[in-house]
């Protein structure tokens, strides 16, 4: 017997259509035991929709998450209240029309855990295409999933998909993707714990009042990096391993890249502060700096640091930031009066090359103090302050000993 689940967000416009073709498919065909509804937080009348339809499906449950937490969510949820040794999730608007189901049945019958409808294995089957450049996000996007997680499917996002419930459960069990990449997901754990997949040749009509978007594309790319890192432990590839590296150390890798886009920032204003408006290597490092700071503390607030529990205001942690730079653009200060004065390096090389050391000052001292978690136990805030002087102090006297001049900063 078979259990259908249908998920929904916003579909009262196509909703009755499908359910309709369903009723009249189950009056032929007696081997769906149950149809499934799940809601995910539609602010339409898609539950009203679907409950109308009570008295013409046979033990039809509609099930309402109460809030928009994606489609995987929706798929998950169904998967756990189904009851059938066999769990088929469709699309709402039934693109691949409910006559195809028997398709998935027999391959799952014939031994396989599941049966995924493909867009890509027979062009001809798709009777109405999608947009130029949605079929063609979706073809690139298609290549990047097998490179990095699904090997040899060639349609992984086609929502017509069945599963057999006694040897999947394990894997919507691990599911943490509640977005469009779920599916991806899916297959991703069931490769790894060696389940047989069959891809299988469907009829599809695509619906123009879809609600995938190219911009869901993108975002299922990023929940494909995303669950690569979550379960990378779980293999033992190399790329694997450079995955479980990335996510040990999930913090500091995205410090790293906010730094890298600070430096960006960085070197921009460097170079049109010297090369236009002619200032002084060491007057305009300060400058470039001090926007960079600005840039990479909005994003650490936003982003790097955010699920951590502080106690220090907006203010406090912009003046600590801002404080610990200061460390960090001493650092980087004494670097380039080196290369510069005493090595005679090229500046923008010698401004390179000053970047290891301050970036990982700055990690190191803004995760200890900035953006301490609360849970960590307490910090020394009079220590950091201290090494920061003490750079400041340090800095003074190697100005003097290599240029004689304690002016530096208000070079001309």
């Amino acid at each position: 017997m078979v259990s259908l689940v249908i998920p929904c967000f916003n579909e009262e416009k196509r909703l009755d259509k499908s359910l309709e073709k369903l009723a009249k498919y189950m009056n032929t065909y007696s081997y769906i035991s149950e149809v499934i509804v799940v809601d995910d937080g539609s602010n339409d009348k898609t539950v009203q929709v679907a409950s109308s339809f009570q008295n013409e499906i046979k033990n039809l449950k509609v099930i309402s998450l109460g809030e928009n937490l994606g489609k995987g969510a929706a798929v998950k949820r169904g998967f756990q209240e189904a009851r059938s040794e066999t769990v088929v999730f469709s699309d709402a608007d039934f693109s691949a029309p409910i006559t195809e189901l028997h398709k998935l049945l027999n391959e799952v019958n014939n031994g396989y855990d599941i049966a995924i409808g493909s867009r890509a294995l027979d062009r001809s089957l798709v009777k109405k295409r999608q947009p130029f450049l949605r079929e063609l996000v979706g073809k690139a996007a298609n290549i990047l999933i097998r490179l990095g997680a699904v090997e040899r499917i060639y349609d992984t996002q086609c929502g017509f998909k069945a599963f057999r419930k006694k040897t999947t459960e394990p894997i919507f069990e691990k599911q943490t993707v509640s977005g469009f990449a779920f599916d991806i997901e899916l297959l991703f754990l069931a490769q790894r714990q060696k389940l047989k997949i069959k891809e299988v040749p469907v009829l599809w009509f695509n619906d123009s009042l879809s609600q995938v978007r190219v911009r869901d594309t993108v975002n299922a790319f990023v929940d494909l990096i995303k669950l690569r890192l979550r379960h990378a432990k779980d293999g033992n590839g190399k790329l694997d391993t450079s995955f479980a590296l990335i996510y040990r150390h999930q913090t500091f890798v995205r410090f790293a890249l906010v730094g890298a886009s600070g430096t960006l920032v960085d070197y921009v204003s460097y170079y049109l502060l010297t090369r236009y408006l002619g200032l002084s290597p060491l007057r305009a490092n300060p400058l470039s700096v001090e926007l960079a700071i600005i840039w990479n503390f909005t994003l650490n607030n936003l982003w790097t640091f955010s699920k951590r529990k502080e106690q220090q205001s907006l203010v406090r942690k912009f003046l600590a930031f801002q404080f610990v730079s200061l460390g960090g653009l001493m650092i980087s200060q004494m670097q380039i009066l080196t290369y510069t004065h005493y090595l005679k390096i090229y500046d923008l090389l010698s401004k390179a090359m000053t970047i290891p050391l301050v970036a990982i000052f700055n990690y190191v001292v803004n995760s200890r103090w900035t953006f301490k978690d609360l849970s960590e136990g307490r910090s020394l805030p009079k220590t950091y302050p201290a090494i920061i002087l003490i750079l400041f102090v340090v800095y003074l006297i190697l100005a003097k000993l290599l240029t004689g001049d304690f002016s530096l900063l208000l070079e001309r």
